[in-house]
């Protein structure tokens, strides 16, 4: 029987430590409780397909989890869809109980949700576009469109971030956008 293993990156450490800079505790325990159902999502995709996980990496723009047989499905858009499904239940929890932590919980879990599916390489949404693409036009063509719109959304949320940190002088977007750039590759 193989070992699970978990790694974390570089990217991982830097994110972390920028947001507890930029960010509240308070923010960040829900933007984790909001990341950990995510790829919970991706987790119960690979279980539901017959497969289970065979490492899980910790990057700087999310977690990487590669089923122990690889290619047992082209991508996954079940993190996405856990974060919807994460927003609407806490929604419903300030609804009926109140409490700003749950309409934080829900605008953080749709934030996630929505980040994720941007068609740039490393994201859901990247795979999501190169596996459509792939389909359509080969695999050669796939990762050549895939690889242009990530380099082209990237440099838009590091102008979108230039633009934060002079409004907010928060820089955590201008470091995420940073990081995509770098890592322009198109799968997880």
């Amino acid at each position: 029987m193989a070992r699970k293993t978990i790694h974390s990156t570089g990217g991982f450490w830097l994110i972390l430590g920028a947001l507890l800079l930029a960010a509240s505790l308070r923010l960040l325990f829900w933007a984790a409780v909001a990341a950990a159902v995510h790829e919970l999502g991706h987790v119960a995709a690979v279980r539901a397909l017959g497969g289970r996980v065979g490492s899980f990496r910790l990057t700087g723009v999310g977690a990487v989890i590669q089923p122990r047989r690889k290619r047992m499905f082209s991508y996954g858009e079940e993190g996405p869809a856990a974060s919807v499904l994460l927003a609407i239940g806490a929604a419903a929890w300030g609804r009926h109980f109140g409490g700003a932590d749950a309409y934080l919980l829900t605008g953080v879990s749709l934030a996630l949700g929505v980040f994720n599916l941007l068609p740039i390489g490393p994201l859901d949404g990247g795979r999501i576009l190169r596996a459509v693409a792939s389909r359509w036009a080969g695999p050669d063509a796939g990762d050549r469109v895939c690889g242009l719109l990530t380099k082209v959304l990237a440099a838009g949320l590091a102008a979108l971030g230039v633009w934060v940190l002079g409004k907010s002088g928060n820089f955590t977007l201008l470091l995420c956008a940073g990081w995509l750039l770098w890592r322009r590759e198109g799968s997880r």
